[in-house]
């Protein structure tokens, strides 16, 4: 099992370096003075993930049109966990249902872009959620990177992200990201003498130039983290998406400042092979996804964290209601979201579901939106991280009414104190 993460590229670094037990010019710190931050996590689902089989619709009329429309790839209710009688999650999904009895988790029908600006192009729709911008993927900047940018977040790590960092932050420099491969590996001079390698940088990078200010970035957080025990706890699932949200509870845990992390689990464009009558491929993913969850909630209640953490999800579109002839799903609008952690009013179905009789479809085929992604991203923003600007982190914009998503609306903490200093 990876235990530990220690590929790092520093904070707005050109070039990256890694290392472990290096300990230059450096004693270990107490971060105590952010032990309150409040953070966002973005889980986005790489492929367009398939609504209708993750919110799926158990009673009445749209149970039957769900049923005439699916007939092969359809959840069967006694193959799914209610969550308000009307709507259930497949029953693989048993971390997430008790997150939602223990109104720690939500769902949100029918999300996504207004009609008429939205795309079924990977590409095209991606950029444009991450951008935040629908209608629009020419921006050069990401809505998460306009957030930390206009909330003056004061950390020692304001954003972090396993492996490379997605659109969502471009445009913000101060995004550390880590990769799961043995740091020994990328270390510019592994083994005898990389402390004295590092000591060597230190020494070489000390002026005011952007490729200056990149290295002793970089070398600022390896000290940083390398002072840290960022072990993942054994309780979390051997597989990617568990070992990347073990990470980012590690560095949450640790009280370094983190306000915003991402991370993407792929495997959702499921145009063929994605079910049969509540077993298959799509079910098995959700399973995945609901052990990872659940350890990742269960390990930040044991550090006192639940409550300053919420977990938000996005994909690249929905999917189409009809199933096709290869027993799959193509390209379609709405989506469900998924909204967790101690700050949520959880246990509850928010938005309005549009119905999927024919009559109701957009574009003849499509789930429709009902609400759009930036109005509950507006919420967690505005009153779980404290940023009231929502006019820059999303521009345009102006449908931010409160959904009502957070329980009590707290201020970060954006003083901290290094109590060890530097030698």
């Amino acid at each position: 099992m990876i235990t530990r993460r220690k590929f790092l590229k520093g904070t707005g670094a050109m070039l990256s370096i890694a290392g472990t037990g290096l300990s230059v010019g450096f004693s270990p710190l107490s971060f105590a003075g952010h032990s309150n931050e409040n953070a966002l996590v973005m889980l986005f689902f790489r492929g367009g993930m398939d609504a209708l089989n993750f919110l799926v619709p158990l009673t009445g009329v749209n149970r039957s049109e769900y049923l005439a429309k699916r007939p092969n790839i359809q959840v069967p209710p006694e193959m799914a966990l209610s969550l308000n009688g009307d709507f259930g999650i497949p029953s693989k999904c048993t971390h997430l249902h008790s997150l939602y009895q223990s109104g720690d988790m939500a769902m949100i029908q029918a999300v996504g872009m207004p009609p008429g600006l939205s795309s079924r192009s990977h590409f095209e729709s991606t950029a444009m959620f991450e951008q935040g911008t629908p209608g629009d993927t020419t921006g050069s900047s990401g809505w998460l990177a306009r957030h930390l940018l206009s909330n003056d977040v004061n950390a020692i790590i304001p954003a972090m992200t396993p492996g490379n960092p997605p659109e969502s932050l471009t445009g913000n420099s101060d995004v550390m990201s880590m990769d799961s491969e043995d740091a020994s590996t990328f270390h510019p001079n592994a083994g005898k003498y990389q402390e004295e390698h590092l000591a060597t940088l230190e020494k070489m990078y000390t002026g005011s130039s952007l490729l200056d200010k990149a290295m002793q970035g970089t070398i600022n957080n390896i000290n940083i983290l390398t002072s840290l025990d960022l072990t993942i706890p054994d309780f979390y699932p051997d597989e990617s998406l568990a070992q990347d949200l073990g990470l980012i509870a590690q560095i949450i845990k640790a009280n370094l400042g983190l306000q915003v992390a991402t991370v993407d689990f792929g495997g959702w464009d499921t145009h063929q092979n994605s079910g049969n009558n509540g077993t298959g491929t799509f079910v098995t993913q959700l399973g995945v996804v609901s052990a990872a969850i659940g350890a990742f909630f269960t390990d930040l209640a044991s550090a006192g964290k639940k409550d300053q953490v919420i977990l938000a999800t996005q994909t690249d579109f929905g999917r189409r209601v009809r199933e096709n002839g290869n027993r799959g799903t193509d390209h379609g609008s709405a989506q469900a979201m998924l909204v967790a952690g101690g700050n949520i009013n959880g246990g509850k179905v928010y938005g309005s579901f549009p119905g999927i009789a024919s009559d109701d479809l957009y574009l003849n085929n499509d789930l429709a939106v009902t609400t759009d992604f930036r109005r509950p991203l507006s919420d967690i923003v505005k009153n779980h991280l404290g940023n009231s600007d929502i006019a820059a982190i999303f521009p345009g914009y102006s449908g931010n009414s409160d959904m009502n998503l957070i329980k009590t609306q707290v201020v970060p903490n954006t003083e901290y104190i290094f109590e060890g200093g530097f030698e």
